[in-house]
Parts: structure tokens; C-alpha cells; sequence
């Protein structure tokens, strides 16, 4: 895995050369495996302080002869954080289901996109000839990567289906002998 993410990172930084279709050594760029690992265990974790934080807010409430506005309010408290822990554990985990899935090879043909999770795949393969532009938007707080194909097929990518999309962005465009281009 390592070795890929450097290769990527070299060829990354050949941008405008291009290279012939029998020069291109496969890569398989996928996401960090420890970084998947993390966001899972984050998920984990919040799965946990969620049910300690129920179980707060139901040791405020019971007995109910000892009720009080006081003991209420911690209770609606705890409760609501209770629910914002479980909403993040939720989105840790698809986050973690759509990372674990992505993938995008480059070999001597073209590139084999794969984006999203295993129940809501998109599977694409685009030739190194029948790739037509890389755009780079930039969107609030992120970044979107789009691969327009020469067949109207279109590609597009974002931080939430690969750590570094910009080097991925690169690296595509130079094997394709393509400039990124902004907007």
C-alpha cells in the first residue's frame, strides 16, 4: 500500500508529460487502511460514550419520587447529547463503509473507478484517450475533483472517498496528459 502511495506521489509530480500507453505500471489507490481502522474505532467509541450518556440520563430521572427540576434538566441534557453521540456514530461509520470501499486502478488501459460502498457502487472505466479534462472545484470547506469523459461519462470525487483526492486528481491527469484545471 505504501509503495503505491509513493508511486502515486512520483507520478504526481510528472504533470503535463505524457506518458505512453505501455510505459504505465499498475497502481491500486485506495485509502489508508489504519485510517479506515480509525474511523471505525471512532464509531466504536461513540457507540459506547452514546450508551453511557443514556444511562446517565436514566440515573437522573429514576427514582421518580426524587425528581426535580434540576435532575430533570441534566437528564434532558444528557439525552441530547446522547442523540448528537449517536447521529456522529452513524456518520463515522458510513464514512468509514464509503472509505473502505473506493478504489481506483491505473494500468496500461486506463483507470477502473470504483466509489461508494458495497450496497451503492459505482464502478467506471474511463481510457487514458477517452479522458477528456480534470476539473478541481473548490467547494465549501472541501474540495471536488470531476474526470469528464470524451463519452459524456463523468467521474467525481471529494475528501469523503479518498484522504488525498488532489494527488489522486494529479496523478490521473498526468498519466493522461491532461492539465487540472480549476473551476
Amino acid at each position: 500500500m505504501i509503495e503505491a502511495q509513493n508511486y502515486a506521489l512520483a507520478q504526481a509530480a510528472e504533470i503535463g508529460r505524457h506518458q505512453e500507453p505501455g510505459s504505465v505500471r499498475t497502481a491500486l489507490v485506495r485509502n489508508s487502511r489504519v485510517l479506515i481502522g480509525l474511523t471505525f474505532l471512532g464509531s466504536a467509541a461513540a457507540f459506547a460514550i452514546c450508551l453511557c450518556m443514556a444511562a446517565l440520563s436514566l440515573s437522573s430521572i429514576f427514582p421518580l419520587h426524587a425528581i426535580n427540576f434540576d435532575r430533570a434538566a441534566a437528564a434532558f441534557l444528557w439525552a441530547v447529547g446522547a442523540w448528537i453521540v449517536a447521529a456522529s456514530n452513524v456518520f463515522l461509520w458510513r464514512q468509514g463503509r464509503v472509505m473502505a470501499h473506493c478504489s481506483v486502478l491505473l494500468d496500461n488501459h486506463g483507470a477502473h473507478f470504483k466509489l461508494g460502498d458495497t450496497n451503492d457502487a459505482e464502478e467506471v472505466f474511463m481510457p487514458w484517450n477517452g479522458i477528456a479534462a480534470v476539473h478541481h472545484k473548490r467547494i465549501p470547506d472541501a474540495q471536488k475533483f470531476v474526470i469528464l469523459g470524451k463519452d459524456t461519462s463523468i467521474v467525481t470525487f471529494t475528501p469523503n472517498n479518498f484522504y488525498r483526492p488532489r494527488k489522486l486528481a494529479h496523478l490521473i491527469a498526468a498519466r493522461a496528459g491532461l492539465p487540472v484545471l480549476r473551476g
